[in-house]
């Protein structure tokens, strides 16, 4: 065989290899009715599959925030039992009728360091009606 030869057949083989590629390609086109079904099908499960991953998560969220609310609600109560009790001992068991060291109320000690020196005078005088309930803002 010469190289002639070689050549022609390997262009032949080429050109065959090309047809029967074509025709098999014709015969299962990508765009076909059943594969399009398959991927629209595939991809509304993994659509469902992240909403239902997205609600579990947000249902995590909520019942955090929930638990979180309830906590802090249960802390301010124990915070302000606390606050009467003590206040209440102060008033019965002590003798400090000339000076008050806790406040009318347990708010005033939630405005802070900054706004409890100005507020001084209205625990002396716990009657002044100035004085704001920092839980009530």
């Amino acid at each position: 065989m010469t190289s002639t030869e070689i050549w022609a057949l390997t262009i032949v083989i080429a050109i065959i290899t090309a047809l029967i590629g074509f025709a098999l390609g014709r015969r299962q086109a990508p765009g076909s009715d059943h594969q399009m079904k398959e991927i629209a099908e595939s991809y509304d499960r993994q659509l469902a599959d992240k909403q239902a991953e997205l609600d579990a998560y947000k249902q995590k969220v909520h019942a955090h925030y929930d638990k979180t609310a309830q906590a802090f609600k249960d802390m301010a109560g124990s915070y302000k039992e606390l606050f009467d009790h003590l206040s209440h001992g102060y008033e019965e068991l002590g003798n400090f009728s000339d000076q008050r060291v806790l406040p009318e109320r347990a708010g005033a000690l939630l405005d802070g360091p900054d706004t409890h020196t100005a507020k001084e005078s209205n625990f002396i005088h716990p009657n002044h009606k100035g004085d704001e309930d920092a839980l009530t803002r």
